[in-house]
């Protein structure tokens, strides 16, 4: 059986104190680079793993963790899903002293946001998760803990003026992109195409943003013919709001040919076109329950698929890897633009 590798065993070979290894495991201290690469060079040859468990069971200090995402609106709507993947994540880190505390935020209330940062900067976590859903309040949260030095993964978008460690998300401009590039095959050279936004304060939505420029870029590279392209915003969250913006646009239900909606809300943009009769291409994000069934009904033709359970998962764990283990993680982590239909639904796996 092959002898576990101990830090007495590198610094014996190196010719220095346990301490000054210690140094260089943690990236901590004054050590020479000469040290430090001697160091290096010899706990890559004994192949040295540290055991992690006695490590932090040693340091008599728990690693506290907190995530901050938006409240689920119930237990299948998309929300729900990267809270399942953070708490399978916390379940197998525990045996690490790892505690992760959960923070919930409102997505039509940005001052509730403000309200539970507080709370999270109150725990005094080691690292935060974090869905920057709304803008101009995170970029404030995430400035306050820039200066406490705590570090900070996104989830779900990343904001460009923020410094996290690392996110886990989706390309919200090139899923636009694809989406734009579903609907545009098949359409009569004469059409009209609606692009939906169903969320309030859209200007502080940036990955909603993000997905219209997608989008629009993939039009606009194009010769449009005697296409129109339409863009609706929709504060409620009912079919017949979507049915009022319709007719404010002067539209017929009839003679919409496309539809996009840049969110999980799109079954409220189909509900009101198959009650209206009318059957556009429609194209839409998420696989929450009410979503998939239409999908399977053939009102929504394309769902493009973001791996919710895996960014709330990855993002626990990439914090674990830069504070308890150590490592240097990337500083992106993009997830697939995975798009299901009624054909390949019942054989993908999102997580």
């Amino acid at each position: 059986m092959k002898r576990s590798i101990r830090i007495k065993d590198i610094a014996s070979k190196a010719g220095v104190s346990i301490g000054t290894v210690d140094r260089v495991l943690h990236n901590r201290g004054e050590v020479s680079e000469e040290t430090r690469q001697k160091i290096q060079q010899i706990i890559e040859e004994l192949d040295y793993r540290p055991n992690l468990l006695a490590s932090s069971l040693a340091s008599k200090k728990g690693i506290h963790f907190a995530t901050l995402i938006p409240k689920a609106q119930g237990q299948d709507s998309y929300w729900s899903k990267p809270l399942t993947g953070i708490e399978k994540a916390s379940h197998q880190l525990r045996t690490y002293g790892v505690k992760v505390s959960q923070f919930f935020f409102e997505m039509e209330d940005s001052s509730s946001f403000v309200t539970e940062s507080a709370r999270v900067l109150e725990s005094k976590p080691d690292g935060v998760v974090l869905a920057p859903w709304v803008k101009r309040e995170a970029l404030t949260f995430t400035r306050q803990l820039d200066e406490l030095q705590i570090p900070y993964v996104f989830i779900d978008s990343t904001l460009s003026e923020a410094h996290p460690a690392s996110f886990v998300a989706q390309s919200s401009f090139d899923s636009g992109y694809l989406a734009a590039k579903l609907l545009d095959w098949g359409l009569p050279e004469e059409a009209n195409v609606l692009l939906v936004h169903i969320a309030r304060e859209l200007d502080n939505a940036n990955h909603l943003l993000q997905r219209e420029k997608g989008f629009m870029q993939y039009f606009n590279g194009k010769e449009q013919g005697k296409r129109r392209i339409l863009k609706m915003e929709v504060a409620g969250n009912g079919e017949g709001d979507v049915e009022a913006h319709l007719q404010l646009l002067g539209l017929s239900p009839c003679g919409v040919n496309g539809v996009f909606v840049t969110n999980s809300k799109v079954h409220l943009a189909a509900g009101c076109f198959k009650s209206l009769c009318a059957e556009p291409k429609i194209v839409g994000y998420d696989l929450i329950p009410s979503n998939v069934s239409m999908l399977k009904e053939g009102i929504i033709d394309f769902l493009i698929c973001q791996k919710p359970e895996l960014q709330g998962f990855k993002a626990v764990l990439l914090l674990f890897d830069l504070l308890v283990k150590k490592e240097r993680i990337s500083e992106s982590h993009f997830t697939s633009i995975d798009l299901i239909t009624a054909e390949n639904i019942a054989f993908y796996s999102a997580f």
